[in-house]
């Protein structure tokens, strides 16, 4: 049979009225709840600087067509058609979780020679009862045929107010330049819209919705 555990006492014989271990738990209990709470401030203060962040890191390092700076128009003046060769283009559309919009293309793909200017139209719709702002930005991959991507049109240019409720048909006419490197035959285009509102204003159209 093991030893009884002593309970820790007081010079007068008198048990202590807690003991050492229990000092020792309550400081770690303590220092994982201030761990607990600098994660759930560290993922609030990442999500608020979401936007700002990717705008700097694209500003600084612009991978290949992957911006939030998403240019101007580009003229399609004296631009040789490349028919010897096809790209097959596919777009993707995705939804920033805090942006209450549907967001889709009208075509899954479409081929393309390089030169070759083409028309695809993007719907979106804002899911609330009040006017809500979006902005769109793009990736492409393989990353190498960003710098060869023309825009003639393309809402991604501005900002998209939608009014609540509202659905609206959105135009990316463009092309690829002839200079788009041969080993490259297929291109995603990826288009991201995130909610353009501080967080402050969703704050307050949210408590507007909720009071209705």
């Amino acid at each position: 049979m093991s030893d009884p555990i002593e309970t820790p006492r007081t010079p007068d014989g008198l048990p202590t009225a807690r003991p050492p271990q229990t000092e020792e738990l309550q400081a770690r209990n303590q220092r994982v709840g201030k761990m607990a709470i600098g994660v759930i401030v560290g993922m609030f203060l990442f999500g608020f600087a979401s936007i700002p962040l990717y705008r700097l890191v694209c500003l600084k390092y612009n991978p290949g067509g992957s911006t939030w700076f998403n240019g101007k128009s580009d003229p399609y003046v004296d631009v040789e058609i490349d028919t010897s060769r096809t790209v097959r283009v596919r777009f993707a559309t995705n939804v920033e979780r805090q942006l209450p919009w549907d967001f889709s293309s009208s075509e899954n793909f479409a081929e393309v020679h390089p030169g070759e200017k083409r028309l695809i139209k993007f719907n979106a719709r804002n899911q609330e009862s009040f006017a809500v702002k979006g902005k769109a930005v793009y990736d492409i991959n393989p990353p190498e045929a960003g710098q060869h991507f023309r825009k003639i049109e393309c809402f991604c240019f501005i900002e998209q107010t939608l009014a609540g409720n509202e659905h609206v048909e959105m135009p990316l006419y463009f092309w690829f330049d002839s200079e788009l490197p041969a080993h490259v035959k297929e291109i995603t285009i990826a288009y991201t819209f995130f909610n353009g509102d501080s967080s402050m204003a969703r704050s307050i159209q949210n408590r507007r919705a909720d009071a209705r």
